[in-house]
């Protein structure tokens, strides 16, 4: 019998990770944890109150762990960087977001990725990742994002700031 993991913190499992828009929100869900922190991703103080720290306000390095797990199914051809990832999690987060640019690119077509990224672009890391991803500048990509919207039946009522 497979021994199966125990996830506390995402959504995610091991048979859900690369689905449908799987991929894109598990890298939402990363940089957002990235975000919350200051500079680095924090340790809870006791270990055995580590599935509990789900509240904190800052990023916990046990929600990472558990992130960075799943990289490696989610984008199974990133394997190699999904590695480097999950191996320089004591970086600071401006590079751990660095670290993060080929799993954005592949997932570039998610317009609920870009957006995600754009409402967060006062973060000078993801403004430099938009700039780097996107280099026909921000009001093109923000007309693409309504674009792929309109596809799938959605017709944002004003223009996406």
């Amino acid at each position: 019998m497979m021994a199966r993991q125990l996830f506390f913190y995402s959504p995610f499992s091991h048979s859900t990770a690369a689905t449908g828009e799987a991929p894109a929100l598990l890298l939402q869900f990363i940089i957002r944890e990235l975000l919350r922190s200051r500079d680095r991703l924090t340790h809870s103080s006791a270990p055995q109150i580590a599935p509990f720290d789900w509240a904190w306000k800052h990023g916990s390095a046990h929600k990472m762990q558990e992130f960075a797990s799943l990289l490696p199914i989610a984008f199974p051809a990133l394997a190699a960087e999904a590695a480097e990832f999950a191996n320089h999690l004591h970086a600071s987060c401006a590079e751990l977001i660095g670290r993060l640019e080929p799993f954005i690119r592949a997932s570039r077509t998610s317009e609920n990725l870009l957006y995600f990224l754009l409402k967060h672009q006062k973060s000078p890391t993801i403004k430099l990742m938009l700039d780097k991803i996107c280099p026909q500048g921000l009001d093109q990509l923000k007309k693409d994002i309504v674009l792929q919207y309109q596809k799938r039946g959605f017709y944002p009522s004003k223009w996406i700031d």
